[in-house]
């Protein structure tokens, strides 16, 4: 935090009205002139006119002296660089900056102030982004571009969205050798094997006329490739600069009327990158050259941020207007992989961007555990779901909070429960149900929900089962490498044998009544085809069944043969979507099944005696670990594991459960869960 060589800089502010303070920065014609500047007390209600500045703090290092109210505070080079370019030569800029308008010694105003960043942000002129240079940096030189690579870049974006024919001409060229490199090569292979056939080949014939039009019409279709210079150019502006990646300014720049980017004495106007991502077919065809010199669309990759910015001020608008919501859940996804030197700032710093009143107390005298824990009760009182157990984009925690420096922390009962979100850290939604594509628990939960002291989670649902013995040697890691295509196999000789390959429908049944090979290989796809992600239909389960069954029997006769050689076609499953299904899940999950008879998949800690449960309100199944009783309530204590797929009970919230319950002996119990 800032360093002040005299306490009475900063006075109180008023709660009540609200106050905030605004910072003069007072005019110099000298570059190198010594900062200067004031604090004014304004009210909230009726400030003056001002801008907000939005710039990554960088190192923890307060080095750079700045006089204010003629004392003398400590910032950063990074803020220092900023106030340099961004001074008047003649007249005082109004400023509000968070380093310098806000106490840091003071947890109180800082929770304060930060219940007030939606105000603050929304009624400012403008904020200025500021992308650099800062030559204190510690960092790669071209993750820290100069000023002139600096406009530069903002030069080309200007070109681009004004569609300037000096700009896209050579882009347009390279854009069309490209493609037709592509289809001439692909020509060529083509009429190879028409001249190898000893009989004319129609759907041969048929491809090259395709290929042949495909050539004609890629000179007059439209589509740009940027060079390596011009990607580069791009990403200092867009990517390089550490901003980029600080959580504070996706909620500053998601509220502020309008935005400017500032690279020293260079500018660019928010509303040019905004107008140009709007209009999708002119910025769709732009691409570049990524790893192993694949051609793909750059709006998705060089611009992801920036995206996910400008869809939340566009949502924004909508919520003012009160045609949409933003939800709280939605932003901290959206902006997960954001970085913040306070764990707690995760939470704090996107609050600005919810509509609605949400029950979340703002103090940095709450540990990161605290907040985390109640923040996620907070979302299950939104939504009425478990969604924030069963589908957060958020890695399992641990019980630890991190730090972006790496460091964890945690101190006896302040260790994160088990069913609470680690905001810290970012990750991925492991089995997707947004859509309804599951809908395994009851749809909703009963909220408020209860949370004993402020740790244990009171909730409701079904035992499904117990996981039994893990057969293969090693369940993490054991799909991956040689042979993983046909991994699938040896999961069947484990589990079921190979019989039920050839077994009659009759025979070898799963519990929903249909043959057990069916079932197996409907777990090992969650029962899905991709992408988009759909349910399996009636048909798609036919025509699959009776094709993997013979080539699975197949493949067993092969593996009796060592001379067999693996084939371009030597894959488990037959159906495009499917088998991209399979390769999605292969990377995590490995299949195991119930004492009581059940086929599921689970990840990676969940383990022998774990128990799959469908909790009210939880679209897919969860692990849960018994824990010894040491409340002496004598009330069931669980740890949350990670969720689970079962096949045949995923709709078990929506479909008549009745005779599967009675079939299995499933009963409604209460978890309480640590």
């Amino acid at each position: 935090m800032a360093e002040l060589r005299e306490p009475t800089l900063y006075g109180d502010l008023a709660t009540s009205v609200p106050e905030i303070r605004l910072f003069a920065l007072l005019p110099s014609p000298q570059p190198n002139a010594p900062l200067v500047g004031q604090l004014q007390v304004v009210s909230l209600r009726s400030t003056p006119p001002y801008e907000s500045l939005s710039y990554a703090w960088g190192a923890p290092e307060f080095t750079e002296p700045i006089l204010v109210n003629e004392q003398t505070l400590f910032v950063t080079p990074n803020l220092d660089s900023a106030l340099r370019a961004l001074r008047h030569e003649e007249i005082p800029r109004i400023l509000w900056i968070d380093a310098i308008c806000i106490n840091q010694r003071s947890p109180q105003e800082r929770g304060h102030q930060v219940t007030l960043m939606r105000t603050i942000y929304s009624k400012c002129e403008r904020d200025l982004l500021w992308l650099g240079p800062n030559t204190r940096v510690d960092q790669a030189h071209y993750m820290n571009p100069s000023e002139d690579h600096l406009g530069e870049g903002m030069q080309l974006m200007r070109g681009i969205a004004d569609k300037d024919i000096s700009v896209l001409g050579v882009m347009g060229h390279k854009w069309v050798a490209y493609k037709n490199s592509r289809i001439e090569r692909s020509l060529r292979s083509l009429k190879r094997q028409q001249s190898e056939k000893d009989v004319p080949d129609a759907e041969l014939a048929a491809q090259i006329k395709r290929r042949e039009a495909e050539l004609s019409a890629t000179a007059n279709g439209s589509g740009w490739l940027l060079s390596y210079d011009e990607q580069t150019a791009l990403k200092r502006i867009l990517t390089f600069p550490t901003v980029w990646n600080r959580l504070w300014v996706m909620q500053e720049l998601s509220l502020a009327p309008k935005i400017q980017l500032v690279g020293g004495r260079h500018t660019l106007d928010w509303d040019i990158i905004s107008e140009f991502l709007g209009d999708t077919p002119y910025a769709d065809a732009f691409h570049a050259t990524y790893s192993h010199e694949s051609v793909q669309p750059c709006v998705g990759r060089m611009f992801e941020v920036v995206q996910k910015i400008d869809h939340q001020r566009r949502l924004m608008k909508e919520v003012t207007a009160g045609h949409r919501e933003s939800k709280l859940m939605d932003v901290l996804a959206r902006f997960r992989d954001t970085q913040s030197s306070d764990p707690r700032d995760k939470i704090y710093g996107l609050l600005g961007l919810v509509s609605g009143k949400i029950n979340i107390e703002i103090s940095y005298e709450l540990t990161p555990q605290q907040v985390f824990a109640s923040v996620t009760s907070a979302i299950i009182n939104e939504s009425g779901n478990l969604d924030i157990i069963c589908q957060r984009p958020w890695t399992s925690n641990t019980g630890f909070i991190s730090f972006t420096d790496g460091q964890e922390i945690t101190t006896g009962q302040d260790k994160l429960p088990s069913w609470a979100a680690d905001f810290s850290k970012g990750g991925q939604i492991h089995l997707f149900a947004q859509r309804s594509i599951f809908q395994a628990g009851r749809p909703s939960c009963k909220v408020p929900c209860h949370v004993m002291n402020g740790t244990v989670l009171h909730t409701k649902g079904t035992v499904l089962g117990q996981i039994g013995p893990n057969l293969q040697q090693d369940s993490v890691g054991t799909q991956k490498g040689a042979g993983s295509t046909w991994i699938p196999l040896e999961w069947l000789k484990l589990y079921l044998g190979c019989d039920v390959l050839s077994a009659s429908e009759s025979d070898h049944s799963y519990v929903t009544g249909e043959p057990a090979f069916a079932a197996f290989w409907r777990t090992l796809v969650v029962d899905c085809a991709a992408y988009p992600m759909t349910r399996i239909t009636k048909n798609q389960v036919e025509e699959e069944d009776s094709a993997i069954r013979s080539k699975w029997l197949q493949k067993l006769n092969d593996s009796t043969d060592p001379e067999t050689k693996p084939s371009y076609d030597d894959r488990p499953f037959v159906n495009p979507g499917i088998l991209a299904m399979w390769r999605h899940i292969t990377s995590d999950w490995v299949f195991s099944t119930t004492t009581n008879g059940l086929y599921v998949l689970i990840m990676p800690p969940a383990k022998e005696d774990d128990i799959i449960v469908c909790l009210d309100g939880g679209k897919v199944p969860v692990v849960l670990r018994p824990l010894e009783d040491t409340s002496g309530d004598g009330e069931k204590r669980y740890q949350f594991i990670n969720v689970a797929y079962v096949h045949g009970l995923m709709d078990f919230g929506t479909r008549d459960s009745a005779i599967i319950r009675e079939k299995l002996g499933l009963e409604d119990e209460e978890f309480w869960l640590e």
